[in-house]
């Protein structure tokens, strides 16, 4: 496979200003020094508790905001390795129709002013793709892909439900035949029972048309289904990332035990094994000393304190950043 993305020592960090002259006094790390690569056609999940760094990372990626540090490899139709974060305004603008995003809420990513022949149609009339005639054949196309009607064409968002705005919210990201596609939470602010139809669609896309997924999520159950990797945040850092039945069966970094004991099992006869994490989440403005998570940890010692643990590899394509991920033996807590 061909490697699309490849985030290297990602960063970014947005100053504290206190002051009549604004004067820096701080910084806040919402990402500190973060680095995963994705492979053409695999999905990589990033997870972990509001505020570790999820949306930070997958803004940085598409430059909706600028990183402090870093490199953004990405890798063009044209097969050019190119550094995302260093280019300017100008340079972007021909990669933005190779990466695109899903967002979160169907219901406020969709202009309610336009009708969806409209919505869908816009990045191409964006593009270049003036000839109204063309751009019509085109978002008939994309409806049929994500299995809506084309009699849907004249209508206006409040007319759908929120799982046909989200499919309407997928077909304008593949307006322009993306390689990579960040999925911000796509299918958190929909009914469960609309959950399944939009991870299934997605993954049948992702076949057809051979896309890389970043799929930032918190539902676990949800990205067990979907993701071939899954890499596990906290406080603006990857603290594991591994193949997805590696990280579920045998987890190695505490914080990931914890999470997955919080994943509801649908088995009445099953008694929860819930781990609480006690303490705060670490503050990214004022970060522990040594392991970030050390505070929350059940496992911490004083070595955790004081040496702050690198990502290190413990097994094929799974590593950790823990100073006692060769002693411990965590649980695996059964999500299904």
């Amino acid at each position: 496979m061909t490697r699309v993305l490849d985030v290297r020592s990602l960063r970014k960090h947005f100053p504290i200003r206190q002051g009549l002259l604004g004067r820096t006094v701080g910084h806040v790390k919402a990402v500190d020094d973060v680095s995963f690569a994705i492979e053409g056609g695999e999905t990589l999940s990033l997870v972990g508790e509001s505020g570790c760094g999820k949306t930070t990372t997958s803004r940085c990626i598409l430059r909706a905001i600028k990183p402090t540090g870093g490199e953004i490899r990405f890798r063009t139709e044209a097969g050019a390795d190119v550094d995302v974060a260093s280019l300017d305004a100008r340079q972007l603008r021909p990669l933005r129709r190779q990466m695109q995003m899903i967002f979160q809420d169907p219901f406020s990513s969709l202009n309610p002013r336009m009708t969806i022949a409209e919505i869908i149609g816009e990045p191409l009339l964006v593009n270049g793709v003036s000839s109204a005639a063309e751009r019509t054949r085109r978002v008939t196309e994309l409806l049929d892909l994500v299995q809506l009607p084309s009699a849907y064409l004249n209508r206006f968002p409040h007319a759908f439900s929120g799982g046909q705005r989200q499919r309407i919210g997928i077909a304008r990201a593949l307006a322009l035949n993306p390689t990579l596609v960040v999925a911000d939470e796509p299918v958190s602010a929909l009914d469960v029972s609309v959950q399944a139809q939009i991870v299934n669609l997605m993954l049948d896309l992702q076949d057809r048309l051979g896309l890389a997924y970043l799929f930032v999520a918190h539902d676990l159950s949800v990205v067990k289904h979907v993701s071939h990797r899954v890499a596990v945040m906290y406080a603006g850092r990857i603290v594991e990332v591994a193949p997805t039945r590696s990280l579920f069966d045998a987890p190695r970094h505490p914080y990931t035990e914890a999470l997955l004991s919080a994943v509801p099992v649908a088995d009445p006869r099953r008694r929860s094994q819930r781990i609480v994490l006690e303490g705060d989440v670490a503050d990214p403005s004022n970060l522990p000393t040594g392991c970030h998570f050390h505070p929350r940890c059940r496992y911490a010692t004083d070595k955790c304190r004081v040496e702050t643990p690198a990502l290190t590899e413990v097994a094929p394509n799974h590593a950790v950043r823990c100073v006692r991920a060769d002693e411990l033996t965590l649980t695996a807590v059964p999500t299904a």
